[in-house]
């Protein structure tokens, strides 16, 4: 299977947007964690010497770590006399100040013109490569002295990459470590094969999409990972890359079934302590805060009010917090205030008139392309299910664009529900600030019997009709 698979990898890697890594650190250093726990996931350092032939001095090298699938530069040195050395010593020896240790896992050394090879900082910490960087097949030409481990994952990687692809890659190195299956190399394939069963295709160069995985299959490969373990968090990317875009798929129900999702992570991986819970808060709130959407607002919120929050950095706080406040105003169970507006005869209109089961929020602009396209399908259903479903539309043009507004309305029909726009007479609020509008349309579904309590934001119109049933 050569290289794809690994050219693959750094290619998705390196093109995410880093949570930063940062975050980790400004943590409270004194937390609960396990003696054992520690003593296996964290170390006081590492002393790698890389010894070169026929390497200029100066030549530089670079150790790459993994976090959370992502890779970041953990340290530089360079060449001199033939050898480099990475070298880092701990000067708090205090085991409860983790952020003071150095986290075991997976790393990768790379130069200039050498090929990126990984190695395992685990059972040892300090050890010896030799490598020469003209041979471009970094899996038979450097040698580990004093590291069985690092020998032994060199054979595994040797083995996988010998197959026709990535799953056939996965099977065999499962059964090469099957003889040791509780050491750290022996979980870490298990789990890699298992990952890769639930992406089976009969194209051997597929690029694993996760996000239609079948909730059991995903459920058998999370029940197999031990969340206490802070190595898993310097390794592979394969594991949270399953988890990240199975998490944030299209075919995910609702956003309390992504709760449901969130708190079994977070309360297994609690168990390994507060500081671990942290690593796994911070990485979750960190990939639904990346999309920007807020479909996943509710389980940002359920994170930061649910979990310790020891993760967020004083520096972030404040935009952390407003960021809730904010999502909190306009969370399911969160009651709106009246609403005001004009129609295009200068009457105005307030939600608190409504006397349906149900108002439907619609904020919408003429000038854009998807509310051209989705306004007529909302309309079509308030015609067709209106009385039925006992609900009123209250529709808000946003953009203060009257000629387009009225052209797009009397174009439409939309007379017959609460047709109002920004641009006839001042609002009760700002409705753009308020409902924090980035892109249009904005959707929300309001329960009257309730005080106008939310019941969902920014959903489909197929789900809108469905809560409404």
């Amino acid at each position: 299977m050569k290289y794809w698979f690994r050219f693959w990898a750094i290619g998705v890697l390196l093109t995410i947007v880093l949570w930063p890594t940062s975050l980790v650190n400004a943590q409270n250093e004194t937390v609960q964690y396990g003696k054992e726990n520690l003593e296996r996931d964290y170390c006081d350092g590492y002393n790698i010497s890389i010894i070169l032939k026929d390497v200029p001095e100066q030549y530089k090298l670079y150790l790459w770590g993994y976090y959370f699938g992502n890779w970041h530069v953990v340290d530089s040195t360079e060449v001199k006399n033939g050898k480099a050395t990475f070298r880092k010593n701990s000067s708090a020896k205090k085991k409860n100040e983790i952020s003071e240790l150095f986290p075991k896992g997976f790393y990768d050394i790379f130069g200039e013109t050498l090929f990126p090879f990984q190695i395992i900082i685990n059972q040892q910490n300090s050890f010896e490569i030799e490598v020469d960087i003209h041979n471009p097949d970094r899996f038979t030409n450097h040698s580990f002295r004093k590291s069985d481990e690092n020998q032994l994952y060199k054979t595994v990687e040797f083995a996988w990459n010998e197959q026709q692809n990535a799953f056939e890659g996965a099977k065999v190195a499962a059964e090469l470590t099957s003889t040791m299956p509780q050491s750290f190399l022996g979980q870490y394939y298990r789990l890699q094969d298992e990952i890769l069963k639930t992406a089976q295709s009969d194209d051997p160069t597929v690029h694993f999409a996760f996000s239609a995985v079948p909730k059991d299959n995903y459920h058998r490969v999370i029940s197999q990972v031990d969340f206490t373990d802070a190595r898993l968090c310097h390794s592979s990317f394969l594991l949270f890359h399953f988890i990240k875009e199975y998490l944030l798929s299209n075919n995910r129900e609702s956003a309390a079934e992504i709760i449901t999702e969130v708190d079994t992570i977070l309360t297994r991986a609690a168990r390994g302590g507060r500081y671990q819970c942290g690593l796994y808060a911070q990485w979750l709130y960190g990939i639904f805060d990346m999309t920007g959407d807020p479909y996943y607002e509710p389980v940002m919120l359920h994170i930061y009010d649910t979990y310790d929050r020891g993760w967020i950095p004083e520096d972030q706080e404040r935009r952390i917090k407003r960021q809730m406040d904010r999502i909190r105003k306009l969370a399911p169970g969160a009651q709106i205030p009246e609403l005001t507006a004009f129609d295009i005869n200068g009457k105005q209109h307030s939600t608190n008139e409504i006397q349906t089961k149900y108002t439907i929020l619609w904020f919408w602009d003429p000038d854009c392309d998807h509310c051209q396209e989705e306004t007529p399908v909302l309309h079509d259903l308030y015609q067709k299910e209106a009385d039925n479903l006992d609900f009123e539309v209250f529709a808000v043009e946003v953009n203060d664009d009257y000629d387009r507004w009225k052209a797009f309305s009397e174009k439409h029909g939309l007379s017959d529900w609460i047709n109002l726009s920004t641009s006839m007479g001042e609002t009760s609020v700002d409705y753009i600030e308020y409902f924090d509008i980035v892109t249009t349309p904005v959707i929300l579904l309001i329960d009257n019997q309730k005080n106008h309590a939310i019941i969902a934001r920014q959903v489909t119109l197929d789900e809108i009709m469905r809560l409404m049933k």
